[in-house]
């Protein structure tokens, strides 16, 4: 199972919840999928600290500086948001 599909499967808060498992649990998914939760988890709060998907695209289309590093990030945030829904 990809990252993205796990989120869509059990939301974003069982994906956090997750990643806190304590390392004595058996796990059989691979150290990549554990990074692109996290990228994912990462991704989520970015957008959510703008307010949600929708505040955070209206960011980006309002904004002067399209090429600014925040803004780059922004985008790549709602990419990886929109994927899991």
């Amino acid at each position: 199972m990809k990252a993205n599909e796990f989120v869509k499967k059990y939301g974003w808060d069982e994906a956090t919840a997750f990643l806190s498992l304590d390392s004595d649990v058996e796990i059989v998914y691979t150290a990549s999928f554990f990074d692109d939760l996290k990228r994912l988890i990462k991704s989520h709060e970015l957008v959510e600290s703008y307010g949600g998907l929708s505040k955070a695209r209206n960011h980006v289309e309002r904004t002067v500086f399209k090429l600014s590093c925040q803004i780059i990030a922004l985008k790549k945030a709602i990419a990886d948001v929109e994927s899991c829904q």
